[in-house]
């Protein structure tokens, strides 16, 4: 469910509430704000409704001719409860969230931050401490810290809307990640004992046919209300975190005579680039298009 408020020139509520009509919304409330700075009025309008119909809405402002971000502005939340005439299952339908709402996540989750790098690095030292000792609660509790997923998702979405700077910050926070997590693991390995005891590693194979399926699964909840997104990220972080923090170890205690470090950093490759490519191609089919961000987006890259 979403609340949707837009701020428009004053004199403009007619024609949003037309779109808010043309896209099935029965009502629309209006009123006026003094905002001050510019001193001038706007004209406010408001919407409840299922999630669904609040992303139609909200591109159909942003595709108006008279849609501009540097006089308009769009606000999107989420209520816990509406209690209205909208039938309840009409209203509570999660999928597909508006483009907006993703697209400011995950920018939001790809700066990168002394926050950032602190809970990467930490949860890579417990990571690496628990596939030396191959605990596997360790392990998790290391995974379950480790922001990597939205990093790839910003890569996917970032292609499909053709928005390069989303795509640059995902590629520039996803390698921050990945270093900061070879040497999380290259510490702990300078203060543990040798040899490392988890060697359970899938063939190459089997893990990009997971990371597929993780993809899919990973851009599917992000433009969905429904569900939980923690697992998929436990899921997604185990596919590409296990190498790195494996790499940064080997560095310290030496690479095993018999495995080929070239295939392991290829297959790591290879989960990265399926798990996008996957993303892409369900935000593709789920109707993500750049028109629903492009014009917000090109005023604050100015």
């Amino acid at each position: 469910m979403r609340l949707v408020k837009v701020r428009a020139p004053e004199g403009s509520h007619d024609d949003v509430a037309q779109l808010a009509f043309s896209v099935g919304l029965p009502e629309a409330s209006v009123y006026q704000e003094y905002v001050h700075g510019p001193n001038c009025r706007r004209d406010v309008i408001e919407v409840q409704t299922s999630t669904p119909t609040a992303r139609a809405f909200v591109d159909a402002v942003m595709a108006s001719p008279k849609f501009d971000p540097k006089e308009w502005s769009i606000s999107v939340r989420e209520p816990r409860t509406i209690l209205s005439a909208i039938d309840l299952p009409e209203i509570t339908r999660p999928l597909v969230v508006p483009t907006v709402d993703v697209y400011e996540e995950l920018w939001q989750f790809s700066h990168v931050t002394f926050g950032f790098v602190g809970r990467v690095l930490i949860a890579a030292m417990i990571l690496a401490y628990g596939m030396i000792e191959s605990n596997l609660l360790l392990m998790i509790a290391g995974l379950l810290f480790l922001p990597l997923l939205p990093l790839m998702l910003a890569i996917s979405l970032g292609l499909v809307t053709r928005e390069w700077r989303l795509v640059g910050q995902g590629l520039l926070a996803l390698g921050v990640g990945i270093a900061l997590i070879v040497g999380g693991g290259a510490v702990v390995a300078l203060l543990a004992e040798p040899p490392i005891r988890f060697t359970q590693f899938s063939p190459t194979i089997v893990s990009v046919l997971i990371s597929a399926v993780v993809g899919i699964a990973a851009a599917l909840s992000s433009a969905d209300d429904a569900g939980r997104r923690e697992l998929i990220g436990l899921a997604a972080t185990a596919q590409i975190v296990l190498l790195p923090a494996w790499l940064g170890i080997s560095l310290v205690f030496g690479f095993p005579a018999d495995t080929s470090v070239v295939q392991r950093v290829a297959t790591f490759g290879a989960i990265v680039a399926t798990i996008v490519a996957a993303a892409v191609a369900t935000y593709a089919a789920i109707g993500v298009r750049g028109q629903s961000v492009r014009p917000y987006a090109a005023v604050v890259a100015r």
